[in-house]
This record gives structure tokens, C-alpha cells and sequence, in this order.
């Protein structure tokens, strides 16, 4: 057997400096507690990072390429840690591999890292310089076999709380230097005659608030230019200028005395003969944001005829109030000192009541942006040419920003959805970028709600229902505009069905509401005729024609489904879901503490009525699953027992519903602790249970009862499980899938008739923290390939080829 990884889905940790564009075109960035890899051209995840942070990441950067060392990237985190990373140059199922270089620890959180590379006794070697609290500590790593040394640890100048740093290179100087902008409003610069042993150089006054962030750029004379944006809204352009002359000197020194003039700051840098003098005067103020600039980024360098050219080109982005990116250029194209700076490009999102971007990035080549927004979101404009200033939106990978609580599989396997905590379910599906291209994107946003997602279950073709921390339960369906983009993004023929649909073209929420209103063309027509100044009916929806993944605005506004039903009769927090094979069936459960809450309601999803309840257990159900014939329905508790309910005829109808069959009780029970998970075979006599004492149970039907025929220990506790269909027809042997609390998926073989578990697949790409939900892809056709789904609280949502 062996495993590669198809798809992985997830949101960037909303802190800025979780993204970096590097050189190679790849972009790296946080993804709670590891880093993932982004190529804007396959449009797809390229590569992951092994464990190695244990708390949220606060900060990514590239290393600049070392000769023919690898690539090196760091990342720092709130669990004390900092890691300097290198990329593998081969794939390891199906994806590059970050390896732990060198793992700093800490004594308090890492907010931020900066990193250069030095000759040090002929060598090149790796310069780190991170932020605690208030300390400042230099690191020195070996490129080569990863040692490190901490060279030296100091307090942040003037005692102030450091918000951004940056490493800066001045020509003639031995060793960089370090700029620091802090909470006192100014912005401090270090200089060092020895490695790491840094002392103030001088500090530069204007900002009329905290500086957040900082950023380098050198010119292609050599100068330096440094843009610092701060909590005032303003951005401040610096110019760094070598003094060469005594006459210059002077000059400078007195620069205000006869006339109106800015004086600028003397540093003094060590250089091997004599010390290099710079002067450091405020060239430019940049007024274009209305709250906190989050981030400054300068254009990358470009090399044409191997010769180096940095264009004037200045991103900033601000993540209150106008929530916008602003792409800044000197008139004209070209620059002078004291030049006029304009706004040649607004981008980001109108409207709305959340946050705006934490980070942005320019491409190598300079013609795409990348912005991450509050809500983990990327988003990608493209220049269209290089005289134009029209940018458009582009397709990004995305993913869910908090826990992702359940899967479920359309019963064609034609795509996948998640719900989460992060208030949204979302639709994966795989993108027809060519004939012979495929790559997996999240294509819809179904439900956008204001309760924590807590589970998802299909209920046919185009129609599932939701539960949250609500007590109540939400059924959807698929509208006109969304089947006919589908179609139109994946490839499928969908003419059938959108004859079938009948729920309208779209749908949108109301203003303080929870529920997905559905959008006729009607609707659409009156909001058209409406004249201007008339208040509007509230329809947010715009019918879309899309041949690729809408963009995070339209996926927000536009991709809604309309509720169909909501179903009430829950006490507590909806905890579970399940549906028979066709649909028909629903059962739900609840958060319970006794006999009375802990019941099963059935529900026909035709009539939206309920069909029966069903009680048995003594606490929370934790999950449901029907068997493939629909003849059984198997539940597991957190009182350690599990139910096999049967089908039979309902008294006084035409329906059916489904009463106690056999049950384990606490006594006789293998199972010690609460059972997280259950799946049936397919042959609807075997099922398979996984609980939270690191142990895994086959049960097969005999004609007295339910018996135990196998019996798995894991290492860690098992927190999901899914059964696949047969391996082939020959032979009833299944693939079985379990989930650990520590992220491990392990796939094993087990056959029924033999009663015993094959060796084990270990996936390498596995989950940062517990498995929530695994689940195998429907598929009628015997091959040897599967597709298994997992969502985890690492916020990810994985999808794995498996080939026996």
C-alpha cells in the first residue's frame, strides 16, 4: 500500500507576517501550528511542514538562497519556539517536505524573526534575530549540519515593546544592522562592530503611534530606501544615504540653521577600516489609509541580462476601516529624493463589518499581489499588463480558519464538504483547469452562519443538512446558479439537474439573520427595476457564470444555498449527524448529561417531519452511522456503549422506523473510556468501533447477537474511524482508517473472514493535532485506488490517495 496527498485545504493564521513570496515563485505561510507551501501557478498546496511548533505561528519569512545550500525559511510561535526550516528538493507523497534545521527555544512567546546570511571564518552561515517580549536574542545557525549558538541576548532599546523588525545591509559594513519599531512611536537602529553584539546607533521620530511594520529596499545605485507604517494611518518613506566626504558631513550636520530645512539622523555603522557614515531624512509621507497599516511590502528585485533592477514600487495594507491593499508608485516611474509618491491601485473589498488584511506580498516578477485577511482568507489580483493598472482577482487556495468539526462526501464522490467553527461549510471539488489538469478548490460557501459548525450530513444529490451549538437543525439545497457553475468549473454534465432544481437561483442572508433566504429570478428582476434611491429589498445575491473557483468575495456573497427546513426538537447543542444511503432518513443528537437528552430523533427529509425517537443511551451520542442495506443504524456514546438499532414497519403508517436490536452495556463492554467513532462494512454485518482507550473493535452479526471478532490497540487515543468499500471482488477485505488525538492517521487491510488486521500505513502528511472525521469517498467501480478525507482541529481538511 502507499499514500499521497491530493489536496490539503487551510487558512492562514490572521497575524501579519504569516505570508512570504519567495524568489523560486512559492509561497510559504502559517497555518495554526505548521507551515504549508503555495504555488499561485498549479493553483495547489506543494508542500508541509512535520510537527515541530505546538502553538500558533506568528510569523514566516524566507531566508534569502544560500549557494547551493536549499532553500531555508524561519518561523516563530507563541509555544516559545523559533525554526529555521529546509525544503526538501523531492516529494514525499506527493509533497515537499520542511525538516526542523534548527529548533531555538525560548523562554517566553516568539513574536518575530528576521534572518540574513553572514560569512563568518570563511563560511556562510544563517544570522537569526527574534523577539520576546521585551528581549532581543541573536543566533547564529550552520546551514550545514544545523548547529546553532546564541550569541547574544539584550533588551529591546528604550525598554519599548518591539512591533516589527528588519536586518538591513549597508555597503562597506562588516555585519548587518538591525531597524526596530516599537509601542514609544519611533523607530530605533542597532548597529554591531562584532556578531550579534548590537548597541543603538540612533532613532528616527515621526510616527504619531505605534510602528507596526518595516521594510527594506535597495536601490539600484546602492542607496537604501526603508518604509515604516504605523497605527497613525500614515506610511513614512526614509532614505539611507552613505556620507563620503567631510564636506558632506558638515553639510549635513548643519542642515536647518539658515534655513527651513529637515535635519538628518548620523549614523555611524562599523566598517573594517574606518566607520561608514550614513544620513537617514524623511523623503516621503504616505496618506492613504484610514486606520493601522498592518504592512509595508517593496517590489521584489528583478534581473534582466543577469544585471539587478529594483522597481519603485510600494505595497501597504491596512486591516481596519478601509480594510484595503494600496499600491504606491512616484510620479512618473522614476525617483528622486523628495519625489511626489501616488496611489496608482486600490485593492481588497468593499463593504462588509470584519477586519481587512493583515499581510500582503508582490510576485518575483512583480505583476501579481497576494493579500491575507482577517478571516484566514488569501486573495490574488493580477496586473494584466505591465503599462496597465488594472489588477483582477484571481482563484487562491483557501481553508477553514478555526477547528474543522465534520466531512461528508456527496454519495457521487463528486465533492466533499466541511463544516467548522469558524461559522461556515464549505464545498470542495476538483477544478477542471485543463483536459488532462485537475486540481482540487473549495467552490462554494454553502451556509455562513453565527453559531460554531459542529456537524454536516448529506442527504442525496445537492442537499445536506447542518448542526451547531444551536439546538436546532438546518437543512439546504443546492440553487440554479451554483449547479450550473459547478458544471461549468468541474466538468460535469448538469443539465439534468438543473431541470430538477426547483429552490430558486440563489440565495441570501437578511440583514441580523441566521438564515439563507432563496433568491427567484423574480426577486432579481424587481431589484433591477427599482429605481434609484429607493431602498433596496436586501438581495446581496448576483447570479455568477464562473469556468474557475469563485474568489473570496464571491464565495462570501455569492455561492450561498437556501435553507430548506429547520428542524426543531433538540433540548442542547447539536452534536451529530447521520443519513441512510438514500437520503430519506435523518438522525440526529444532542449534548446530554442524561437519559432524557441523550435520544436519537429521526426525521424524514421529504416531509421534514419526525418520525420517531429513539432512547437507549445515558449521555451524548458522539456519533451515528446507518448500515449500506439502511436495515441497521449503529450509535456510540460517551457512556461507553454502543446501540444497534434495526429496521421495521412503523404502527399506524406506511413508513418505517427502527427499534433497539442489541447493545454493549459498561460491564461487558471491551471499551473503557467514552467511544468516539463508528462505520459499518460494507456487507451491513460487521462493524468497527474506536475509543478513546487507544482501542479499536471489529463487531460481526452472528443469529444470537452483535459479537466482538478483532481487536486493535493504537498508540494514542482513536478519535475517528472509517471503513472503506471492498478491495475487490474476490475477496471481502476492506481498508480500515483510524484517527489519533496526536494527528496520526494509520490505514490498515482487514479482512471479515479471516478476522484479522494487515500491517500498517502510516500517513507521513498527517494532522498538527486531533483527527475530528475520516472518510472515504464513495466509488461504485472496483479499482485499486481510494480516496480518503480527514478534517482535524489543526484546521485542515486532507484528502489521500491510497493505492493497494
Amino acid at each position: 500500500m502507499k499514500a499521497g496527498v491530493c489536496y490539503v485545504s487551510s487558512g492562514v493564521n490572521s497575524t501579519p507576517s504569516c505570508i512570504t513570496w519567495g524568489l523560486d515563485g512559492t509561497v510559504a505561510y502559517a497555518a495554526n501550528t505548521g507551515v504549508l507551501l503555495y504555488d499561485p501557478k498549479s493553483g495547489a498546496v506543494t508542500g508541509a511542514s512535520t510537527k515541530v511548533h505546538t502553538n500558533r505561528i506568528t510569523c514566516v519569512r524566507w531566508i534569502q538562497p544560500l549557494n547551493s545550500m536549499g532553500h531555508f525559511l524561519i518561523s516563530t510561535g507563541t509555544d516559545t519556539k523559533t525554526v529555521v526550516w529546509i525544503v526538501s528538493e523531492g516529494k514525499t507523497e506527493g509533497l515537499r517536505v520542511l525538516h526542523p534545521h534548527a529548533v531555538l527555544e525560548h523562554e517566553d512567546a516568539v513574536a518575530l524573526a528576521d534572518a540574513a546570511v553572514v560569512l563568518e571564518d570563511g563560511q556562510e552561515k544563517i544570522f537569526v534575530v527574534t523577539v520576546t517580549a521585551d528581549i532581543i536574542t541573536c543566533w547564529i545557525v550552520c546551514p550545514l549540519s544545523g548547529k546553532f549558538k546564541q550569541l547574544n541576548s539584550f533588551s529591546s532599546p528604550a525598554r519599548t515593546f518591539i512591533m516589527s523588525l528588519r536586518l538591513f545591509r549597508v555597503e562597506g559594513a562588516i555585519y548587518p544592522a538591525l531597524a526596530c519599531g516599537g509601542h514609544d512611536c519611533r523607530i530605533h537602529i542597532l548597529t554591531a562592530s562584532e556578531l550579534g553584539q548590537f548597541y543603538p546607533a540612533g532613532v528616527l521620530n515621526g510616527h504619531e503611534d505605534w510602528v507596526m511594520t518595516l521594510d527594506f529596499m535597495k536601490e539600484d545605485n546602492g542607496g537604501l530606501l526603508l518604509a515604516s507604517g504605523s497605527k497613525d494611518s500614515s506610511v513614512r518613506v526614509w532614505r539611507f544615504s552613505v556620507i563620503k566626504h567631510n564636506e558632506q558631513l558638515e553639510k549635513a550636520v548643519n542642515a536647518g540653521n539658515k534655513e527651513l530645512r529637515l535635519r538628518p539622523v548620523i549614523l555611524k555603522i562599523p566598517s573594517t577600516t574606518s566607520d561608514v557614515i550614513i544620513s537617514v531624512l524623511l523623503d516621503a509621507i504616505l496618506a492613504g489609509h484610514e486606520g493601522l497599516v498592518s504592512e509595508v511590502c517593496w517590489a521584489q528585485p528583478v534581473f534582466k541580462e543577469s544585471k539587478r533592477h529594483q522597481p519603485y514600487r510600494l505595497l501597504t495594507c491596512s486591516k481596519t476601516q478601509d480594510r484595503s491593499i494600496i499600491i504606491w508608485e512616484p510620479e512618473k516611474g522614476s525617483f528622486s529624493s523628495g519625489g511626489l509618491w501616488l496611489e496608482v491601485a486600490r485593492l481588497g473589498e468593499v463593504g462588509g463589518n470584519m477586519e481587512g488584511f493583515y499581510s500582503c506580498q508582490f510576485s518575483p516578477d512583480n505583476m501579481q499581489v497576494l493579500g491575507c485577511s482577517y478571516q484566514g482568507a488569501l486573495h490574488l489580483w493580477k496586473q494584466k499588463n505591465h503599462v496597465s493598472h488594472m489588477w483582477q482577482p484571481c482563484p487562491v487556495i483557501g481553508g477553514h480558519f478555526d477547528e474543522v468539526a465534520d466531512i461528508t462526501w456527496d454519495p457521487l464522490g463528486r465533492y466533499l464538504l466541511s463544516s467548522s467553527k469558524d461559522q461556515t461549510t464549505r464545498l470542495h471539488a476538483p477544478w477542471k483547469k485543463t483536459e488532462n489538469e485537475i486540481v482540487w478548490h473549495e467552490v462554494s460557501r454553502p451556509q455562513v452562519h453565527g453559531y460554531d459548525m459542529a456537524s454536516v450530513c448529506n442527504l442525496g444529490k445537492y442537499k445536506f443538512a447542518s448542526g451547531a451549538e444551536e439546538k436546532v437543525i438546518r437543512g439546504f439545497s443546492a440553487p440554479t446558479n451554483f449547479i450550473r457553475n459547478f458544471g461549468q468549473i468541474c466538468g460535469f454534465d448538469v443539465e439534468e439537474d438543473l431541470e430538477k432544481c426547483e429552490v430558486g437561483e440563489g440565495a441570501s442572508v437578511p440583514s441580523l439573520g441566521l438564515s439563507n433566504k432563496a433568491v427567484k429570478i423574480a426577486d432579481l428582476e424587481d431589484q433591477q427595476n427599482q429605481e434609484e434611491g429607493q431602498e433596496a429589498g436586501q438581495i446581496y445575491f448576483k447570479p455568477l457564470s464562473l469556468s474557475a473557483p469563485p474568489t473570496e468575495d464571491q464565495l462570501m456573497q455569492n455561492t450561498l444555498w437556501p435553507e430548506a427546513t429547520k428542524l426543531y426538537g433538540h433540548g442542547n447543542d447539536i452534536i451529530a449527524l447521520a443519513a441512510s444511503s438514500d437520503g430519506t432518513i435523518l438522525a440526529s443528537s444532542c449534548r446530554a448529561a442524561n437519559n432524557m437528552d441523550a435520544h436519537i430523533i429521526l426525521w424524514h427529509t421529504t416531509t421534514w417531519h419526525k418520525v420517531d425517537v429513539l432512547a437507549k443511551h445515558r449521555l451524548t451520542v458522539t456519533q451515528m452511522a446507518f448500515s449500506p442495506d439502511d436495515e441497521y443504524l449503529l450509535s456510540v456514546s460517551r457512556d461507553r456503549t454502543w446501540t444497534v438499532f434495526k429496521k421495521k414497519a412503523a404502527e399506524n403508517s406506511t413508513g418505517f422506523t427502527y427499534e433497539v436490536c442489541d447493545f454493549s452495556n459498561k460491564k461487558d463492554t471491551m471499551h473503557a473510556r467514552v467511544i468516539w467513532s463508528c462505520a459499518w462494512l460494507p456487507d451491513s454485518h460487521h462493524f468497527v468501533t474506536a475509543s478513546r482507550d487507544k482501542t479499536v473493535a471489529v463487531w460481526g452479526h452472528t443469529e444470537a447477537a452483535w459479537v466482538k471478532q478483532a481487536f486493535l490497540s493504537e498508540s494514542n487515543e482513536v478519535t475517528a474511524v472509517a471503513v472503506s468499500r471492498n478491495i475487490d471482488k474476490e475477496t471481502d477485505g476492506v481498508l480500515v482508517a483510524t484517527g489519533l488525538v496526536s494527528g496520526d492517521i494509520n490505514i490498515r487491510v482487514y479482512s471479515p473472514s479471516e478476522m484479522v488486521f494487515g500491517e500498517v500505513l502510516q500517513i507521513f502528511h498527517k494532522h498538527q493535532s486531533m483527527v475530528r472525521r475520516l472518510q472515504f469517498k464513495p466509488s461504485v467501480e472496483h479499482s485499486n485506488h481510494f480516496v480518503l478525507a480527514s478534517c482535524a482541529d489543526d484546521k485542515r481538511v486532507h484528502l489521500y490517495e491510497i493505492e493497494t
